[in-house]
């Protein structure tokens, strides 16, 4: 007969308690194991359990009671949490100059724009408050379960963005102040720096030379042909320009305009103001706002090209804005060639063209080389055979014929890794408020159209994935 009373004596056991702690330290979970005949552990055991494992801090005593009262047994439960630190939050500079510029003219309800109401250059007096550096808000610290307490992270401190002819403020050194009379630059790094307003009363021509400067310039003359204006501000200029180059690494106005027999070039890091471009060219990633005309010129823009004033012409050359652009009237009665693409970068439309031109390139190579092969072949069997040196011209062109798969499919990767740029602007617009005039070539990002009849008020935009052209 079989003896039970060793089975029935393992299967007796006292209730006991499992504690566990995370590797943070900021949670610990509880396991009650009831009892099988013999001794129940109660609330007070637990949280003698939970002190024995140091758990002190953020215990759920009512979760806890609930346990016990509804026997939740057997399953590990968050039963303490931790109070997680608060961070410090980091110190910030105040400036109290607008960093990042949009230069726009004013313009009444006829479209007139107001070139003397612009502000170019920022200027500032001896002692003028620039930036403050606003101090880090402490944090708030933590305690674990086992009441350790956790240091938060402190915010970060910002340095005083002190550039070239500012200083700390002798009252409050945590405050940016202008050691002169001059007008602001701002650099890439963030440093404030102060500039005297370099003022050119005539021209700049023979008497003045070139002119290369770190600030900003206001010339209240003309820009003469051949001659070349760098400045690392803003420039502006009450003349005419001339067949010159001008480079700034910020914005640009020209007054009256630019003009020549196509030398002539406009770069800015920002925008352009012009009164007219004529057989120029202009090249800048902001905005280019034009208030007459934009005649038989090349501008090529990351923003739009905006040509709304009382004329408001683009007439010929070719206009690339990425943004869009908005005009008055867009070519003339004589049907001139005008180009005008929106949604795509100059850059892209230089690699698009080039890759379209390689993969013609390629197919005529692969035909080429097909009808060389098969030639050759032939020959190789007729009755004179290939000569040593038309033998070694068909391994050339069989080694050609392997390779140019090759050279299609990465064509391929290029113009797929090309169509996924078009995405970012494939809803930019030309909106043409009078009239836009057959011999106007449209192009949004790779579509094409072509007018073909006089429309007033009309907007060119994609849908569908075609070029159309709709009433404003």
């Amino acid at each position: 007969m079989e003896d039970n009373s060793t089975t029935e004596s393992k299967e007796k056991r006292d209730g006991r308690v499992e504690v566990s702690v995370d590797s943070g330290r900021m949670e610990a979970s509880i396991k009650i194991i009831p009892a099988i005949e013999g001794v129940e552990v109660t609330y007070d055991d637990a949280i003698r359990e939970l002190r024995n494992n140091k758990v002190v801090y953020g215990i759920n005593e009512e979760l806890l009671n609930n346990i016990f009262e509804d026997k939740l047994y057997d399953t590990s439960i968050l039963i303490a949490e931790g109070l997680p630190p608060i961070d410090g939050i980091d110190g910030e500079v105040k400036y109290y100059f607008e960093r990042n510029r949009v230069i726009k003219p004013k313009e009444d309800e006829k479209g007139n724009v107001d070139f003397k109401d612009i502000n170019l250059i920022q200027g500032v007096k001896k002692h003028q408050k620039l930036a403050e550096v606003i101090p880090p808000k402490p944090g708030t610290e933590g305690k674990n379960v086992f009441n350790e307490e956790i240091p938060p992270r402190e915010g970060k401190i910002c340095q005083l963005p002190q550039g070239r002819n500012t200083m700390p403020g002798p009252e409050n050194p945590n405050i940016l102040i202008s050691a002169m009379d001059g007008h602001i630059l701002f650099k890439g790094g963030g440093l404030v720096e102060v500039e005297s307003d370099y003022v050119i009363i005539g021209n700049i021509d023979f008497n003045t030379g070139n002119l290369d400067y770190s600030g900003s310039v206001l010339i209240k003359g003309d820009v003469k042909s051949g001659f070349e204006v760098n400045v690392e501000g803003d420039l502006d200029i009450w003349g005419v320009v001339e067949d010159a180059k001008i480079k700034s690494g910020g914005n640009v106005l020209l007054q009256k305009g630019i003009i020549g027999r196509g030398a002539g070039i406009v770069e800015s890091e920002k925008g352009v103001i012009a009164k007219y471009v004529e057989n120029q060219n202009i090249r800048c990633k902001g905005n280019v706002v034009i208030s007459e005309a934009i005649l038989h010129s090349k501008v090529y823009t990351d923003g739009f090209v905006l040509a709304k004033g009382k004329r408001g012409y683009i007439i010929g050359g070719e206009i690339i804005a990425t943004a869009g652009v908005e005009v008055k009237n867009l070519g003339n009665y004589q049907n001139v060639r005008t180009e005008v693409t929106v949604g795509i970068k100059e850059e892209t439309k230089k690699k698009l063209i080039e890759n379209e031109l390689n993969f013609i390139k390629n197919k005529e190579n692969e035909n080429n080389v097909k009808k060389a092969i098969y030639q050759l072949i032939q020959l190789k069997y007729s009755k004179n055979g290939l000569s040593k040196e038309k033998t070694a011209l068909l391994t050339k062109m069989q080694n050609i014929q392997k390779v140019l798969p090759t050279q299609k499919a990465e064509l391929e990767k290029e113009k797929e890794e090309i169509s996924k740029e078009f995405q970012k602007y494939k809803n930019a617009q030309i909106k043409v408020y009078n009239k836009v005039y057959p011999g106007v070539k449209i192009s949004i990002v790779d579509k094409k159209y072509t007018v073909l009849e006089e429309r007033s008020g009309v907007v060119f935009r994609l849908s569908e994935d075609e070029v159309v052209c709709a009433a404003l």
